[in-house]
């Protein structure tokens, strides 16, 4: 947990907030962890206070930041300690968010459905109630903003002026601090809620900007508002920039793109140069490319309306029109074959410090810029049938097979989904024209660009893997329990005179998952034996009953292949443990039987065994 909670990403929740150098911050938390670094870096008069109590009344914030809490007592003591233009930052769990429904830990209460069941100390709250609760404050104005996947490792921010589009919700991180379920898949149960225009409902957490003047609201230096933000920080520092939306009062969007850091500036003007080269290189062909104009740390692309050709192959195959998505994959790869200048691929320096040294095929074209991400959500149809190339980031300006980008085009598509694999990524590789020789290489060369991105940063899901809490799968944990209920499930043999048989019993499986029976058998008069076998494999069994009548204790005799431990504990180390009762009483009755049955490996059953016996042996010795 500690990983996590150190990591620079948890800044992200709050580094896009418009903080001005002479803004006055408060932070409820750490002086030492990374928000208040950030904030630091924002902001020449940050403090930080460990509580609502350490709040001095008589100063007044521009901004006071608080992450996890939302008591009514303390919005009204952040409300009196705000400038009248200050703002609050609060974020908080949703009671209802996909993840807890889908069996993640409340954080408060630390419980499965802590927050679902309203437990006292769980953490999450409705957004109807933060609502409720900041008015009552005397927050006049609020504006909500849901942070993916959560408010602890927000790596997108949305609000109701930029909701997220089915597709988006995937990029999951794994649970650091607690052990979970996972009930159901939240990327597709996300997108049925987007589907719904339920997401608001179903987000994980909320951050909530709240204001007492009724005119203010969160804006930039521009006068925009932000609507959206997407961190793409997760990589090496001088790769890492951030996507913005804003809108200004006059209603139109701007979509921004900023350098996260003073050393991710060459990225942003490398996106310039390209953008310049690649317009030169289409021109007069299918594609346009999507233009900037200059900001400050970054650009300002054009902000177009329409949707992504993946968006459009899914709705192709959700029709069940395959090879309608087919045909159009294979007509935008023809599309970015037209591209200008195209001269045969030569190795260079800077190809192998990108994608390493590779045996490809003699005769392959390459371009002067090669837009290696030219892929299906990269390439966008306006609401006037025109196609433009968004999102240029990472493009080289040294030769790369232009198949390569034909090859990410199928495999970031056609190789990702059950319902998009149904286009037979093979098939379209090979109309493609991609050789056998080409997959191998273009497979360890995306490989190889992946190591260049991180550039030695270990990315969160890489940590997830190595430290975080296990995921239990309710699949998985059913088939677990299924498996050991069949194995300890409690079988009675009825002998009625002619031996015992398969065709002459019941089967009792336990009602706990501790392995416990309480049962009340009726035995006919004519049967003259009873066979117990409790489970299919070695175990220890403790019987607490065993009579006839109801009688407390165990009053009837019996023989069985296990060893008695102590008490009433027995331990078989057969695969076939049974317990025989010959002495039946005649007529009908009831068998009283309550016992506990504790399943156990074969091999460590018939280590212990011999000990035990050797153990009742001599302690009969020693009475003699």
């Amino acid at each position: 947990m500690d990983i996590f909670m150190d990591s620079y990403l948890r800044a992200n929740l709050i580094a896009w907030l418009p903080i001005k150098k002479t803004d006055k911050v408060c932070y409820i938390g750490k002086p030492t962890d990374v928000i208040a670094k950030k904030l630091q870096e924002l902001s020449d008069f940050t403090e930080c206070v460990a509580g609502v109590c350490e709040l001095a009344a008589y100063t007044k914030y521009d901004y006071l930041i608080r992450l996890g809490k939302a008591k009514q007592e303390e919005l009204d003591a952040y409300a009196a300690c705000l400038s009248v233009s200050g703002k609050l930052i609060l974020a908080v769990e949703n009671a209802y968010g996909m993840k807890y429904l889908a069996g993640a830990k409340d954080t408060g209460a630390g419980e499965y459905f802590g927050a679902v069941e309203a437990l006292p100390s769980a953490a999450g709250m409705t957004l109807l109630e933060l609502k409720t609760r900041l008015a009552k404050a005397g927050f006049r104005w609020q504006t909500a903003y849901y942070p993916f996947p959560d408010y602890y490792f927000a790596m997108s921010v949305y609000s109701d002026e930029y909701l997220p589009k089915q597709g988006e919700l995937i990029d999951q991180i794994g649970n650091f601090d607690a052990e979970r379920l996972v009930l159901f898949e939240e990327g597709k149960a996300f997108d049925a809620a987007v589907a719904r225009g339920k997401f608001a409902d179903f987000a994980n957490s909320y951050l909530m900007a709240a204001g007492k003047d009724a005119s203010g609201r969160l804006a930039n230096e521009e006068g925009e508002s932000v609507c959206y933000v997407k961190f793409s920080n997760d990589r090496g520092k001088r790769h890492n920039i951030r996507t913005l939306v804003t809108k200004s009062e006059d209603g139109k969007l701007h979509l921004l793109k900023l350098a996260d850091n003073s050393k991710a500036a060459p990225q942003i003007e490398r996106i310039k140069k390209t953008s310049r080269t690649l317009r030169e290189l289409y021109r007069g062909t299918d594609f346009l490319v999507n233009g900037y104009t200059e900001r400050k740390n970054g650009i300002e692309l054009e902000f177009l309306r329409g949707h992504t050709l993946e968006e459009e192959l899914d709705a192709l195959l959700e029709q069940g029109q395959k090879k309608a998505a087919f045909d159009k994959m294979l007509e935008a790869f023809a599309a970015i074959r037209s591209i200008r200048d195209l001269k045969e691929f030569e190795m260079t320096d800077a190809f192998v410090e990108v994608f390493g040294q590779q045996e490809l095929p003699a005769g392959l074209l390459s371009a002067p810029v090669s837009d290696i991400d030219l892929i299906m959500p990269n390439i966008f149809i306006g609401e006037d049938g025109s196609k433009t190339i968004i999102d240029y980031e990472w493009s080289f300006h040294f030769p790369v097979p232009l198949n390569f980008t034909i090859y990410r085009g199928i495999h970031y598509y056609a190789d990702t989904t059950a319902m998009r694999r149904t286009l037979d990524p093979e098939a379209l590789y090979e109309k493609a024209g991609i050789c056998r020789q080409e997959l191998t290489a273009y497979a360890a060369m995306e490989e190889a660009f992946q190591a260049y991105v991180l550039l030695g940063h270990t990315p969160m899901r890489q940590l997830y893997r190595e430290c975080g809490k296990p995921a239990y799968h309710i699949s998985s944990v059913l088939h677990v329990v299924d498996e050991l209920e069949r194995r300890r499930a409690l079988q009675i043999y009825f002998d009625r005179g002619n031996g015992f048989c398969e065709a002459d019993t019941v089967t009792y499986h336990s009602k706990a998952l501790d392995g416990t029976y309480h049962l009340q058998i009726p035995i006919g008069e004519d049967v003259a034996k009873l066979r117990i076998d409790p489970g299919s494999q070695a175990c220890t069994v403790e019987i607490e009953r065993l009579s006839l009548g109801g009688k407390s204790g165990i009053n009837l005799e019996f023989i069985s292949n296990g060893h008695k431990m102590a008490g009433t504990m027995y331990l078989f180390d057969t695969d076939d443990p049974n317990i025989l009762l010959t002495k039946l009483p005649a007529g009908p009755k009831t068998l009283f039987l309550d016992m506990r049955i504790e399943s156990m490996s074969l091999a460590a059953a018939e280590w212990i065994a011999p000990k035990i016996d050797a153990k009742y042996k001599l302690k009969k010795i020693l009475k003699k």
